[in-house]
């Protein structure tokens, strides 16, 4: 019994490991605006359920043009929280064919699961682009009108 548990522990311990380590893939990006500019952003992709789950957390800063473009296998309605996260965020949703479909602002609410808020698109959605708050604004990214190129590279 007692090896079951220390083998347990380890499976456990290395989860934990796994979860905190895990990274994507890095690649470059472009968003076209609502002024027909191009914004090229940096990311980290995340295309599976251990980069999913992990996010931005435990991130403390985010470079102005850096970011994490979230690749879903669907479209469907997205919901995000900031769980576990210290930095504002923007949240760009995209539809399969790249078009913004809705833009969130969201706000950390660090390790309290109770009092965090749930960001929903507005419409289904196959990307995910988070990025510093205010990004969006700055950079005239609006719903309808503006895009990410595809496919992304």
């Amino acid at each position: 019994m007692n090896y079951f548990i220390i083998i347990l522990f380890i499976f456990i311990l290395l989860l934990i490991i796994y979860f905190v380590t895990v990274k994507g893939d890095k690649k470059s990006v472009t968003l076209i605006n609502s002024k027909g500019e191009s914004i090229d952003v940096h990311v980290e992709i995340a295309d599976n359920a251990s980069t999913h789950a992990k996010g931005l957390m435990g991130r403390k800063t985010l470079g102005e043009y850096d970011g994490m473009l979230f690749v879903f296998n669907k479209s469907s309605y997205l919901s995000f929280w900031m769980f576990n996260t210290s930095i504002p965020l923007d949240a760009i949703f995209i539809s399969s064919n790249g078009t913004v479909v809705d833009v969130d602002e969201m706000e950390p609410c660090g390790l309290n699961i109770f009092n965090c808020t749930s960001y929903e698109s507005l419409r289904p959605a196959k990307y995910v682009l988070e990025v510093n708050k205010g990004f969006s604004k700055k950079h005239s990214i609006k719903r309808d009108s503006s895009k990410l190129v595809l496919p992304y590279n």
